[in-house]
């Protein structure tokens, strides 16, 4: 919720307050866009920890969420886009994390080997939205990258949009270090997940509304469209 209200402020203080002035908001925020995603990639890389590699997943999410910030009154694309995206996002992010927290046991990558066999549900949920934070179709993040990426295009910063399809490319890594053990042999050490079914179910509607909003984006983004045009 932080995230979401940060953004939100800092798309409408580019599109109003700064919107015709000398500032060079724009480029700024390209540029911190471009250094968070990559940062973030890189520093996921060589994670062990599934906690740091989430937290450093997200540094790399908001730079792909600044995208549509640096363009934010240049093009009418901007907005839908961010909305979007930050839907999509915080419901992979919110699946991905109630996985880890509803098999509290494993703590690293090497700990998940095996998880599809002894907790076939959650860890499908989690390859579900560990694709989804990616970008793979049909998830909502998707529909969502398509949507900055067109933002960053028509507002004139097509570098960016760039730049953030290389960093798309270089973050299945990350994310392949983890769904990999996933799917693989072996025996894992968490306790029964039935003790945990809260953040299981959590996980299981997280992953679920990721696919559905993903096929049903095209009228959201319809009614956005809609709404921000009255």
């Amino acid at each position: 919720m932080p995230k979401i209200g940060a953004l939100a402020a800092l798309f409408r203080f580019g599109a109003e307050a700064v919107a015709g002035s000398d500032v060079p908001w724009a480029p700024l925020v390209a540029v911190l866009a471009a250094a968070s995603m990559t940062l973030g990639n890189l520093a996921a890389f060589h994670q062990q920890d599934v906690k740091r590699l989430l937290a450093y997943s997200a540094i790399s999410q908001v730079g792909y969420l600044l995208m549509p910030v640096a363009v934010a009154g240049r093009t009418p694309l901007a907005q839908p886009a961010v909305l979007f995206y930050l839907a999509g996002y915080a419901l992979t992010n919110l699946g991905a994390f109630a996985v880890v927290c509803a098999l509290p046991g494993l703590r690293t990558l090497d700990d998940y080997r095996g998880a599809a066999r002894s907790h076939p549900a959650p860890a499908g949920a989690l390859v579900i939205c560990l694709l989804g934070l990616v970008g793979t179709p049909p998830t909502a993040v998707f529909l969502g990258k398509l949507e900055v990426f067109s933002a960053a295009f028509d507002g004139g910063y097509a570098w960016l949009a760039v730049v953030a399809a290389l960093n798309t490319v270089a973050s299945l890594f990350s994310y392949l270090r983890w769904i990999a053990p996933t799917l693989t042999t072996g025996a894992t050490t968490a306790p029964p997940p039935s003790a945990r079914r809260p953040a299981a179910t959590v996980a299981y509607a997280a992953a679920a509304g990721s696919v559905v909003l993903g096929p049903a984006g095209v009228p959201v983004l319809d009614l956005l469209d809609g709404a921000l045009a009255r």
